[in-house]
């Protein structure tokens, strides 16, 4: 796709290795999405064990006719969001979306680097190789680390936990397969992202960018791998286990270390 592809594309900012395609109305949306991505490069550095500035394009549509100019097909009901893996691209109705643009635009890319680098595919409709709860754990540890009120966030969200450990209420793995977003409680979907992301903190804390790169090797070499198989060879603990680890540390321990 290129820009000159939908009218309203006229302008274009760059930084880093990030680019977005924006009409010049938007230019206070392009220029917070590339300041938060900005400061999202250096988690997505140690996150996904990148070595060179990550890189990625954004294209700020406004109506569902620039959208289907833009990727080639109109966007389905309720859909806001599209990637394209194969050009590090994603397409944003932008009037439609639920959250600040630099949270999502951080979260996305998250999600485009763990799809590309562990070469991710659908085995259902929204129910991938690997489980929700991974995926969303690694796409959110930027884009809840660079909220303006990050601190305070995080803080809400590990008490959330910690009253839902104690009342016996976090969220098994084997709810969190298919795509979280699918939760239909709205109180319980967020408690199962703030579990995706403090989970995928245990994981780099153990481990830090090992289980990663690790993890990414194996699952895009051994394409009939299971997730769960891939996790057990690296961390010896299958998703129960690990999660009762989890449940222990979330018991155990203040917000303060939880977070960093």
């Amino acid at each position: 796709m290129s820009a000159a592809s939908v009218n309203s594309l006229n302008q274009k900012f760059e930084l880093r290795n990030y680019s977005v395609y924006f009409d010049i109305v938007e230019s206070l949306a392009a220029e917070e999405l590339l300041d938060s991505l900005d400061r999202s490069t250096s988690l997505f550095k140690q996150v996904f064990n990148f070595q060179e500035d990550p890189a990625g394009a954004f294209f700020l549509l406004k109506d569902e006719k620039d959208f289907e100019q833009a990727t080639g097909h109109a966007p389905k009901i309720g859909e806001s969001i599209r990637l394209d893996y194969q050009s590090n691209s994603i397409f944003l109705l932008i009037n439609k979306l639920e959250g600040g643009i630099g949270e999502v635009a951080a979260r996305e890319l998250g999600h485009l680097f763990f799809n590309n680098r562990v070469n991710e595919r659908e085995l259902q409709i929204r129910q991938w190789r690997t489980p929700s709860w991974l995926r969303e754990g690694f796409a959110l540890q930027a884009a809840y680390k660079i909220r303006k009120d990050s601190r305070e966030w995080l803080q809400a969200g590990w008490a959330k936990l910690q009253d839902a450990q104690k009342a016996n209420q976090l969220i098994k793995p084997a709810i969190l397969t298919k795509d979280i977003y699918l939760v239909p409680d709205a109180s319980r979907r967020q408690l199962a992202l703030f579990q995706s992301f403090y989970m995928v903190r245990l994981l780099l804390g153990i481990y830090c960018d090992s289980f990663f790169s690790k993890y990414s090797t194996l699952m895009y070499a051994l394409e009939d791998m299971e997730a769960e198989s891939c996790f057990r060879q690296i961390t010896s603990f299958d998703f129960e286990k690990f999660f009762v680890l989890f449940s222990d540390w979330v018991q155990k321990t203040n917000a303060w270390s939880a977070m960093e």
